[in-house]
């Protein structure tokens, strides 16, 4: 009989937080997410119109391109856009995607080229960019985020539905299902966006696609703009595996509206910050283990920037040190639940 290997609820806790996360380029919606974009997920980000949903997918597909210190998946991506070419008269916002990479630093002409593209209109196309994008994944190792733009557009919206809500969905199933699987098989992140299933109401809508996108969800986000006039964004977490849920508000468009740059201060502080005590303070220690101290807590810092954005401290550093004794905390809690653990067998052992 073949063995199997378990693992309790708190390694697993730890494997996750050890993965990089991708940032979204707006520190508070990060931390709406603990910290980012978990690798492997599956996100349904939806809203209508307004809610910069499509300027906020752009922006994660440009950050994915990035390298882990930078907050990035350092790896390549596949972009599936789905819609009516005819009301849309677009394949993919080139000059908003330049644009992004510029603002991260990025070569658009050598980043462009880590960046897949399918583009569906019908029916039989979206099923065929599904396999397509499948063959890709198994094909390119590098792929680490599939993004999937209007997911039900061509089944469920009103202009594009064919026959009825149940046979759509089926479609809708059989277009997704072996995507996410692809995806999994990788260990890729899958994010994909549709409109909300109710344009208003002050409770938020669920997502066109019924409950099967509701189901298979790890993460799942409504965005909706505050105001007709504000540029305000509220996002409702409504689904997480570690989190609560909650809202949060926060401005995409900060910054250079042209650029679409959504680092923050803080974020360039940070990092700046990070950088200067890699060169310096961690290259003078002695100790190995020491060393592999400060890197945990350069993985904690990066986890929690939002937080640390709110903190109402003097500097950049004291912020970083505040953080740092909450995470020697909490690595204090993890081992005394182990030590209670170990004494609770042992004491079942004894006669």
């Amino acid at each position: 009989m073949k063995a199997v290997n378990f693992c309790n609820a708190l390694e697993l806790l730890r494997e996750s937080e050890a993965k990089p996360k991708l940032t979204t380029g707006n520190v508070d919606f990060d931390s709406l997410l603990g910290g980012g974009i978990e690798q492997g997920f599956f996100y349904v980000l939806y809203g209508d119109n307004e809610s910069d949903v499509d300027y906020l997918l752009y922006c994660i597909l440009c950050n994915s391109l990035l390298p882990h210190d930078k907050f990035g998946f350092n790896g390549k991506a596949v972009f599936i856009n789905s819609g009516n070419y005819r009301q849309e008269q677009m394949l993919l916002d080139l000059k908003l995607i330049v644009n992004l990479l510029k603002a991260n630093n990025l070569d658009p002409s050598r980043s462009l080229d880590r960046i897949y593209t399918i583009s569906a209109f019908n029916e039989e196309q979206q099923q065929q960019a599904a396999e397509d994008a499948c063959k890709l994944l198994q094909q390119d190792s590098e792929i680490k985020l599939v993004v999937a733009r209007n997911i039900t557009k061509l089944y469920l919206s009103p202009e594009s539905r064919t026959g009825d809500r149940k046979e759509q969905v089926l479609k809708l199933q059989r277009f997704f299902s072996p995507l996410w699987q692809a995806c999994q098989a990788k260990g890729a992140t899958l994010i994909v966006s549709c409109k909300p299933r109710r344009q208003r109401g002050w409770r938020p809508s669920p997502p066109e696609g019924g409950s099967f996108l509701q189901h298979q969800a790890h993460v799942m986000v409504y965005l909706r703009r505050r105001e007709e006039r504000d540029k305000t964004i509220t996002a409702f977490l409504l689904k997480h595996p570690n989190r609560q849920q909650k809202t949060v508000d926060f401005s995409l468009h900060e910054g250079d509206p042209i650029m679409g740059r959504l680092t923050t201060p803080f974020r360039s502080m940070l990092q700046e910050e990070m950088d200067t005590l890699k060169r310096t303070f961690r290259e003078a220690l002695m100790d190995p283990a020491k060393r592999h101290s400060f890197d945990c807590l350069v993985k904690a810092w990066t986890s929690e920037q939002g937080a640390m954005s709110y903190a109402k401290v003097p500097s950049i550093l004291e912020a970083m040190l505040l953080l740092a004794v909450v995470e020697n905390r909490k690595l204090i809690e993890d081992l005394r639940e182990e030590v209670r653990e170990l004494r609770s067998k042992l004491d079942s052992g004894r006669p």
